[in-house]
């Protein structure tokens, strides 16, 4: 343990506010990037992630819409919500599903996405990821590299049914609604 650091060890965590103590966390917050798969690099200076507070939650989602995944950041006490806009240069194509159920749960929630671009099979499933104290958006962002159209996905509904999009354009939003057959597409931020 670091005392110097406000680390301690509690015996009986019942006696901690009559002993003066809390699990307030004030550690500077770290954020790693992955590089390439075989290593995660510390950017927590570089991307000003390394604040000192005792957050408790935090949410992965685009917020500004732009095919790159931000961090919302929370803390407790009544401290500041922090948003950290992820604005490191994209070199890759997306795809953003938002799904609709009509059959299923509304918010799609268990549903597979398979996307076939072509040079990779990549497996999705929808949930609302949550954490302490936050949840993201149910839909999914997809990094399909560098095709300019993709050639089929495939989406699971959570009724076991399956149903087929043939080319997908990228760098958009598509919202699909269950069983149907045309697609919505939103034009995706520009960076």
């Amino acid at each position: 343990m670091d005392k110097e650091a406000g680390e301690f060890w509690v015996t009986n965590p019942f006696q901690m506010a009559q002993n003066g103590q809390n699990l307030s966390a004030y550690e500077r917050k770290r954020l790693y990037l992955n590089h390439f798969g075989s290593e995660f690099l510390d950017a927590s200076f570089f991307s000003t992630a390394d604040i000192d507070s005792d957050s408790r939650s935090v949410i992965a989602a685009d917020f500004n819409r732009d095919g790159r995944v931000d961090l919302l950041v929370g803390s407790v006490g009544g401290g500041p919500v922090r948003l950290f806009l992820n604005e490191i240069p994209r070199n890759s194509n997306y795809v953003r599903l938002e799904l609709t159920g009509k059959t299923s749960n509304r918010q799609a929630i268990g549903s597979r996405i398979v996307v076939e671009t072509g040079k990779a099979t990549i497996t999705r499933d929808v949930f609302a990821a949550n954490g302490c104290m936050g949840q993201a958006p149910p839909e999914a962002l997809i990094g399909v590299g560098d095709v300019s159209l993709i050639p089929h996905i495939r989406i699971r509904w959570p009724t076991g049914d399956w149903q087929e999009l043939h080319n997908v354009p990228v760098n958009t939003t598509i919202k699909v609604i269950e069983g149907t057959t045309s697609l919505a597409t939103a034009d995706a931020h520009a960076p």
